[in-house]
């Protein structure tokens, strides 16, 4: 059990949530040791379903961890992604709640701070187990422990619509933001002469999906060799040249209508209304769902280049355990079977990326890795954007996460279609989360 001063400090961090449940704050866990009659070791698992477009795919894999294990069983909790993340922040506010839960890369610092996750070497995981991801594993460091097991990442990259580039001349997709800009605006200007009314892009999350604009932003930014906090986390640092080069290259979308606002990046792109968006990989698998309008017209490649690097904002999920749970062991056990490479390689099924190094796994691992890769031109370019990008975007994310997210989705599309100044738009971000800042101190 953790210790009183972890307590207490998870009630402050959580306290919006622990307010809603304040006659539970002070209880103990419910985790459970066993379930009678059985012997086994139960754990408590919420999890909202992370198997893209087959919800029922996350009770088949708890059906068969459980077939699979003779001293534990996992009892699923599925919830909802529109609330399921508060449920479970109420519910470990309050004492109560899983054992085992689902929970973004990058991690929630709050989490960290009050000692409520157990790190992986407490669980039963070597240095050999974690030795396997990939580097990019380090977004779930905190202090120098692992303290979350990936199942994916995700990592933002560009989605172009083949037969519109092929269309209007162009044998490949644009390299870098030059050629990017040049490219959506003649497409855009061409298909309005000619009456096809083309948009030639559109960011996501300047659409009717505004929660996107975080990771396009991110992405952006980061190319323009900027940086979301100081090195120190302690100074938001969104109002610099690099930021304000980011927002006048979104912006220049709009100014010239070369993008709309309002209209959606996905389901344009799926209507062959948009030529080319930026999103994580995870989103081919809405673009497949287009069935006869998708279906050899699309296709994949890494980031415009901006001018200081390729990057883009990495994301996916990770399974973390709670460090006041009765067996950790048992915990432990259940995380290592379900974000192991074996199941790991089967969520590439939905284009997830695969969190281990290939040459670290075993051969029938790897093997079964290098088919489906082969097997999808695709992967080519999620990899190559994969091998561009770090940990640093998601480490500083976590510092006034909540805040930055809520800031930059006013702030990021209000100065990208020209309702503020750039500069206002940047400076708010950087007053707001510098309060939260500040105040996680």
């Amino acid at each position: 059990m953790a210790r009183p001063r972890r307590r207490r400090l998870l009630a402050v961090s959580l306290a919006s949530t622990c307010a809603i449940t304040a006659a539970a704050c002070s209880q103990g866990g419910d985790s459970t040791a066993g379930s009678p009659g059985d012997g086994k070791a139960t754990i408590k698992f919420w999890s909202m379903p992370f198997w893209i477009g087959q919800d029922d795919k996350l009770k088949e894999l708890v059906d068969d961890f459980n077939t699979s294990q003779k001293d534990v069983k996992v009892e699923l909790t599925q919830l909802e992604w529109k609330d399921g993340r508060d449920k479970v922040k109420q519910a470990i506010a309050a004492g109560e709640g899983p054992d085992v839960w689902l929970m973004n890369n990058g991690l929630e610092l709050e989490y960290l701070k009050a000692g409520a996750i157990a790190p992986l070497d407490k669980l039963g995981y070597t240095e050999a187990e974690t030795g396997a991801f990939l580097d990019l594993a380090k977004v779930d460091e905190y202090e120098g422990k692992l303290y979350g097991a990936p199942l994916y990442f995700d990592a933002g990259v560009m989605l172009y619509r083949t037969d519109v580039l092929e269309k209007y001349g162009y044998d490949k997709p644009p390299a870098t933001w030059d050629e990017l800009k040049t490219t959506a605006s003649a497409i855009t200007q061409e298909s309005k002469a000619d009456g096809s009314g083309i948009s030639g892009w559109q960011f996501k999350g300047m659409d009717d999906h505004v929660n996107a604009i975080n990771s396009t932003w991110e992405s952006f930014l980061c190319q323009a060799g900027g940086s979301l906090t100081s090195p120190d986390y302690k100074k938001s640092t969104q109002n610099t040249e690099a930021g304000k080069t980011a927002m006048n290259y979104m912006r220049s979308f709009y100014q010239d209508k070369t993008s709309p606002v309002g209209t959606s990046a996905l389901n344009g792109f799926v209507d062959g209304k948009v030529a080319m968006f930026p999103f994580f990989q995870s989103v081919i698998a809405n673009v497949e769902a287009g069935g006869a309008k998708t279906k050899g017209k699309w296709a994949v490649a890494p980031m415009p280049k901006g001018p200081a690097s390729g990057c883009s904002m990495v994301g996916g999920h990770s399974l973390v355990a709670n460090s006041r749970g009765e067996d950790l062991k048992a915990a432990g056990t259940f995380m290592k079977w379900l974000a192991s490479p074996e199941q790991s390689v089967r969520y590439m099924d939905f284009h997830a990326i695969f969190p281990y190094d290939p040459a670290k796994v075993a051969p029938a691992v790897k093997t079964l890795h290098d088919r489906k890769v082969k097997s999808n031109p695709n992967w080519t370019p999620i990899l190559e954007q994969l091998g561009r990008n770090t940990p640093d975007l998601l480490l500083q994310d976590r510092h006034g996460w909540a805040t930055r997210w809520e800031a930059q989705k006013a702030s990021v599309v209000a100065g990208v279609n020209g309702q503020l100044p750039v500069d206002e738009a940047l400076k708010s971000i950087d007053d707001e989360v510098g309060k939260a800042l500040d105040a996680g101190r």
